[in-house]
């Protein structure tokens, strides 16, 4: 009687692992794997999935499954291991009082380790070490006893509903993980650390964060530090300031005024007449500058020079005065670092 008894513990703390395993296992597995798997067709991936998407009435199975499970230890593991020690404990010098009392403290401490061990911590643990395996291999089972104990599951899901919105709370079916920018920062430093990321990877993916954070403002050239040509400069005089600045594209400002007209590219000057060089230069070389607010993101402000072919903006604030200007150069630093090139940022 007592080997048999000890077979429904060993049984009951196996069942209990298996519960806790799918209850860490719906927690901790990623949607995203689940889709390749089943995308690969791996056994159990399609499953698993369906069952994120009904984390309460899952949740509220396994549960029901560890409490059953650990009630009915309960009930056998102490005798069980009670009738086994007894021989141990009652054959010492104790009085029979204590020695009672000794095998029952023992008996109940062996079987609380022994639940705790192979029934909590090593299903746990192995879950959150392979949590989509773990899913995959298990949602079977565990959807069949879900569906075989419905009625229960669903009166308990429908008390648990209760009490959470009483609280003021929505009861959710599925984890809607929303990770913010300094989460994912975080998260690149780590790889980068444990060697999973090399460190232009991370500055990369960095600077894509800050893309979305910095506004257009923040990099841009402030108005007095750009290099520009007068509109009443003539060609030859643009052309000198192009060699010395070493810049391919600068903006035209308007006579006496801080405002900028456009942009002159050097490959449109070359195009010019020889004899234009002692005349000023054409309007119709003169291109129109992206005009963007100072308060833009710089994400922003890279998918509009996208859209419209322009790598070169002004930025003028509501009242319509020039604050600075912001070349593709400037936002792409941001992501690589520096550049140094003939093209370099429009500085005096």
């Amino acid at each position: 009687m007592t080997a048999l008894a000890l077979v429904a513990v060993a049984l009951l703390v196996a069942v209990n692992a298996v519960f806790v395993a799918v209850e860490f296992a719906l927690l901790a597995s990623s949607d995203v794997r689940l889709e390749s798997d089943a995308e690969e067709g791996r056994h159990g991936a399609a499953r698993a999935l369906i069952a994120r998407t009904d984390l309460r009435r899952q949740l509220s199975g396994a549960q029901l499954g560890i409490t059953a499970s650990s009630v009915a230890l309960g009930v056998l593991a102490e005798p069980a291991i009670g009738r086994l020690i007894e021989p141990l404990i009652y054959g010492s010098s104790m009085p029979t009082g204590v020695a009672s009392t000794t095998s029952l403290v023992v008996a109940l401490g062996l079987a609380a380790i022994f639940q705790m061990l192979l029934g909590e911590l090593v299903p746990k643990n192995v879950a959150i070490a392979d949590p989509e395996r773990t899913l995959r291999t298990l949602v079977g089972p565990h959807g069949a006893f879900v569906l075989m104990l419905r009625p229960a599951i669903w009166l308990l899901d429908r008390l648990v509903g209760l009490i959470v919105r009483a609280t003021g709370r929505t009861p959710v079916d599925r984890i809607e993980y929303k990770t913010g920018v300094e989460e994912l920062a975080v998260m690149f430093d780590a790889s980068w650390q444990a060697g999973l990321l090399e460190s232009f990877e991370r500055e990369l993916l960095t600077g894509a964060l800050d893309l979305g954070t910095r506004p257009a403002e923040s990099v841009m050239i402030p108005r007095g530090s750009v290099v520009t040509v007068d509109r009443r400069m003539t060609l030859a005089e643009v052309e000198r300031v192009i060699v010395e600045s070493g810049h391919s594209r600068l903006p035209v400002a308007a006579s006496g005024s801080d405002d900028l007209l456009g942009v002159l590219l050097a490959k449109d000057l070359l195009r010019l007449p020889v004899e234009a060089q002692g005349e000023p230069v054409p309007l119709e070389v003169i291109r129109q500058m992206l005009v963007v607010p100072p308060t833009l993101l710089l994400e922003d402000v890279l998918l509009r020079m996208k859209d419209e072919r322009n790598h070169l903006a002004v930025v003028r604030d509501d009242a319509d005065h020039t604050l600075g200007v912001l070349t593709m150069e400037d936002v792409l630093e941001e992501l690589v670092g520096e550049i140094n090139d003939e093209t370099d940022t429009l500085r005096a």
